[in-house]
């Protein structure tokens, strides 16, 4: 007795040859309804007879028995295939290959995704367009077991159930295993092709033709387009744009590329292929962008100043060199305009990494567990005005400014002087470092509070 699925995949074939029958009946009968129309009145029952004719003819060829082994004539214009060559090149003549689903998964095959890293391989078919409702027929199933598992696996139960004689089995086992059957391995010369050596001597020789795994690309393209247009992923998209909770976790696939397979006729290169529109996506494979962590000056009583003499560096080491060029004619007008130029350069780096570390709100306090001196702190952790009554009454008494000129004079005296005894600046300078520094401190914060 035959097994219910074996029954019920011969059913569903049976049914498959119905349905292509009606729409081929469906095609028949527009056409048979203008030729009535068209013939004369006297000529209608000739015109009649040979539509009846057609129409027999049409209903035999769809006998299960008859489309069957018209089928089997045809499976060898076709190729089932899980790699397929016309990928690289639609005018290729390299051969395609059929690669069954592996079960017993390697050490290689659980470190790499490829193509057996799948339990289920969704088949794909290259070959005559006019030959793929054979296709059709082998990918019919029953609980994910196709007619195409059961040939690979030597089964003729489905197709004895459909048969009337034990000939016609063996003609349609042959048959349809055609387009399994291994032809001669050729590299057509529009394929990619590597040659590696076997030999140190270099006559002998591997021809290595790398084939386009279409039926893993169906695999990605699936899970690719359901993160896309599922109606789990819209509604979880939706319910993100709206704020709203949702129990499912959004899955997205940022940064993938497009490949498109044959141009305005992607049925010249596989029937998947047609189904995916002709397009492949490529997973990005970028290493990761790296993100600077927002600096803080927590650490050490001079960390500020040590992250602004990082970051100034090749300026400052510019005006020092300037300097060494001019010296000792630094009292004409234009040197001290370039020197003006240099200073006001650094100071004004010296204000961005200060306004840096002011706009991060949501550290708002950090200082109070600082090393910095109590200057410094009213100076950088603007927004512990908000949490820190005393703290705000503190930094609007302003006294801080003093310090931070002070602070920048002496950085900028030991930048100008370093490992040089002539250049080092005196108190004059000191001092006109610290008051234009204080004088755009004070010009910042008023500008501030009207802006506020």
């Amino acid at each position: 007795m035959m097994e219910e699925p074996k029954q019920m995949l011969a059913d569903k074939i049976r049914q498959f040859i119905e349905e292509r029958l009606a729409t081929k009946l469906e095609a028949f009968d527009k056409a048979t309804e203008k030729k009535r129309k068209s013939a004369l009145e006297e000529q209608l029952s000739e015109v009649e007879a040979d539509i009846q004719t057609e129409r027999t003819e049409l209903l035999d060829k769809f006998k299960v028995d008859n489309w069957l082994t018209d089928a089997a004539k045809r499976a060898g214009q076709i190729s089932m295939v899980t790699h397929a060559a016309k990928y690289t090149h639609s005018d290729t003549k390299s051969v395609s290959i059929y690669l069954p689903p592996n079960t017993e998964k390697s050490e290689l095959d659980q470190r790499y995704l490829t193509s057996s890293s799948l339990v289920e391989l969704v088949v794909d078919t290259t070959g005559n367009a006019a030959a793929l409702d054979v296709a059709g027929l082998l990918k019919q199933d029953v609980d994910g077991k196709t007619l195409l598992d059961e040939l690979i696996a030597g089964d003729d139960t489905t197709l004895t159930a459909l048969a009337t004689n034990p000939e016609q089995v063996e003609q349609w086992r042959e048959g349809l295993k055609a387009c399994l059957t291994s032809k001669a391995l050729t590299s057509g010369q529009l394929s990619k092709q590597l040659y590696f050596p076997v030999e140190e001597d270099g006559n002998a020789y591997h021809l290595i033709s790398p084939l386009y795994a279409s039926s893993f690309s169906q695999a990605v393209y699936n899970k690719l387009t359901a993160s896309f247009y599922s109606d789990k992923a819209k509604a979880i998209r939706q319910a993100k744009r709206s704020d709203k909770y949702h129990p499912e976790a959004q899955v997205a696939f940022p940064n993938i590329a497009t490949q498109s397979f044959g141009g305005t006729k992607p049925q010249n290169i596989s029937q998947l292929n047609t189904s995916r529109y002709g397009k492949g996506y490529l997973l990005s494979s970028q290493p990761p962008v790296w993100q600077q962590q927002a600096f803080i000056p927590a650490k050490g009583k001079y960390a500020f100043w040590r992250e602004f003499d990082r970051r100034v560096w090749k300026k400052s080491k510019a005006l020092r060199h300037y300097l060494e060029k001019v010296f000792p004619r630094t009292s004409i007008k234009e040197i001290r305009d370039q020197r003006a130029e240099f200073i006001d350069e650094l100071m004004d780096e010296c204000l961005l990494l200060a306004a840096e570390v002011q706009n991060q709100q949501e550290k708002a306090g950090w200082s109070a567990q600082s090393d910095l001196i109590d200057s410094e702190r009213l100076w950088l952790d603007l927004y512990r005005t908000l949490i820190d009554e005393e703290f705000r009454e503190e930094r609007e008494k302003n006294d801080w400014q003093i310090d931070i000129a002070n602070g920048f004079a002496s950085w900028l005296n030991n930048v100008i002087g370093y490992n040089s005894d002539a250049l080092f600046p005196g108190e004059n300078e000191h001092g006109e470092w610290q008051r234009l520094l204080k004088r755009r401190l004070v010009r910042l914060k008023d500008d501030l509070e009207v802006m506020a």
